[in-house]
């Protein structure tokens, strides 16, 4: 008994000193400081080892931390300062046995829920991430059920994705997801801005400058409601018909630019508040009066109204436009703003 009581008076005072050593050094450290790595050696080993293999020679397992809850705080966030971002240079490409260009990017690591889940591509100070990487992280299901040179599908969390290399959109959930950056292939990867999959799996994504690395909070993660919900079928309608029949054969950004007046209309107390309503006002659209208003629209102008309902605009506030090549435009330049113009149609507030 009195062994034993001994034992743990010994195993007590170890656990109390360790505490007051990473204590002592995290005060050493100080808020703004960063645990001393030789990054040309860990670049040398990083180059021949994956980067999730790389973390693991680098960053002890969680079940190696103390196991006061003291204790795995400070030494979790000891780990989190002694990780550095890493450049690296990678084949461009899906097919990377018969890539014929390289790029140079930096590795960023990211902690899920404080714990490290690997590494976020930083390109032109964009994060970017596969799907499959980012769903493995927050722990959902990810299989690609379809892949060709250019355009993967996965089914993610229970939901179709479909991205296309170069694309400034993709699909989730039934959604049309607007990208501020293209898609990249890289690494034999199909990449996504990450702010983009925060929008489509909920978890929280932050850049933490303090430790130069990404945080996801996992515990937020909500799905994006599938586009069978959220789009208005009667909305999409109409919408989709304005669109084609005003700015078909039109730069993407102007039909999606026509769909904004219409909904910004909406949104005016100037004019009824109903996409129907809008593009059926007397006097208003040409297209209803000559009756192409009827005519089936395109993928493309579906697409666009698509991502108009999803709150993508490239007119501001603007309520009107016309083809100044084809209508004069003396009214509008008197008594409306100029706002811009895109292919054919300038715009006005």
């Amino acid at each position: 008994m009195g062994q034993t009581t001994k034992s743990n008076l010994s195993l007590v005072g170890v656990v109390i000193l360790l505490c007051a050593l990473l204590i002592g050094m995290g005060m050493l450290l100080g808020p703004g400081s960063v645990l001393a790595v030789d990054l040309s050696a860990q670049q040398a080993a990083e180059e021949s080892a994956p980067p999730a293999a790389a973390e693991k020679a680098s960053a002890p397992a969680d079940e190696a931390l103390v196991v006061t809850e003291q204790v795995e705080r400070v030494a979790t966030r000891v780990n989190l300062r002694s990780l550095q971002p890493v450049t690296r240079t990678v084949p461009v490409g899906l097919d990377t046995q018969n890539a014929v260009d390289s790029k140079a990017c930096t590795f960023v690591p990211i902690y899920v829920d404080g714990t490290f889940g690997g590494y976020s591509y930083l390109v032109d100070n964009t994060a970017y991430l596969s799907i499959p990487d980012f769903c493995g992280m927050i722990s959902e299901e990810c299989t690609t059920t379809q892949q060709d040179a250019q355009t993967i599908r996965y089914t993610a969390a229970g939901a179709p994705i479909e991205i296309t290399v170069g694309a400034d959109s993709f699909t989730a959930n039934g959604r049309y997801i607007a990208l501020a950056h293209r898609t990249l292939a890289l690494d034999g990867k199909l990449l996504v801005e990450l702010s983009a999959l925060q929008r489509v799996f909920g978890a929280t994504v932050a850049y933490d400058s303090e430790t130069a690395s990404v945080t996801v909070d996992s515990s937020t993660k909500q799905l994006i409601e599938d586009g069978e919900a959220y789009y208005n079928s009667h909305e999409l309608y109409w919408l989709s018909r304005i669109i084609y029949a005003e700015a078909n054969g039109q730069p993407f950004d102007g039909m999606i630019g026509v769909g904004n007046v219409v909904l910004n209309r909406v949104a005016s107390s100037r004019f009824p508040n109903s996409v129907e309503a809008v593009v059926f006002e007397p006097g208003q659209f040409t297209p209803v009066d000559n009756g192409t208003i009827y005519n089936t629209p395109s993928s493309e102008a579906v697409r666009a109204a698509q991502l108009c309902l999803e709150g993508v605009n490239t007119v501001g506030n603007s309520l009107f436009f016309l083809n100044p090549s084809i209508a004069d435009a003396s009214w509008f330049n008197s008594a409306l703003t100029y706002y811009t113009t895109i292919g054919g149609h300038a715009f006005y507030i």
